[in-house]
């Protein structure tokens, strides 16, 4: 691989910052309407897509502390927005799922996100749509 000079990173950090705004007003939006911060929303976020997940595996995930975690599910079960249950197989353990409410603001959050790409691909040529979309999945895949 060939070294990037001290200008392309400068390229690049002012064109991730623009990009990376429309994705924090998309989020923003949907979490807006629930007075969600980014910790909350994302939290949502995975036990939406993980259902009977356990607190600790969302902090490993987001990488927070316990205490952390434990805050934001307080948080959002009080809203409404997710729901803590005892497995039958383990009583100790506490498994956490997304309510309706909870899905739909993910949805909403999504939503966003798709929107915020639609308008990135829109003003690109169809080839160019690809090449982004090739390169932006080899960048996420990449281990460092």
């Amino acid at each position: 691989m060939t070294e990037p000079t001290s200008e392309q990173v400068e390229q690049l950090t002012r064109a991730f910052e623009r990009f990376t705004r429309r994705f924090k007003v998309a989020e923003a939006a949907a979490a807006a309407e629930n007075a969600l911060n980014a910790l909350d929303a994302q939290t949502l976020t995975y036990i939406d897509v993980n259902p009977g997940c356990g607190m600790g595996d969302v902090a490993r995930y987001l990488n927070v502390a316990m205490t952390t975690m434990s805050s934001a599910i307080d948080r959002l079960v009080k809203k409404m927005l997710v729901e803590r249950r005892r497995p039958e197989d383990d009583r100790r353990a506490v498994a956490l799922s997304a309510t309706n409410q909870g899905h739909q603001v993910v949805e909403e959050t999504v939503e966003g996100y798709r929107h915020a790409c639609r308008m990135m691909l829109i003003s690109l040529e169809p080839s160019e749509q690809s090449e982004l979309i090739r390169l932006t999945e080899k960048i996420a895949d990449h281990e460092t």
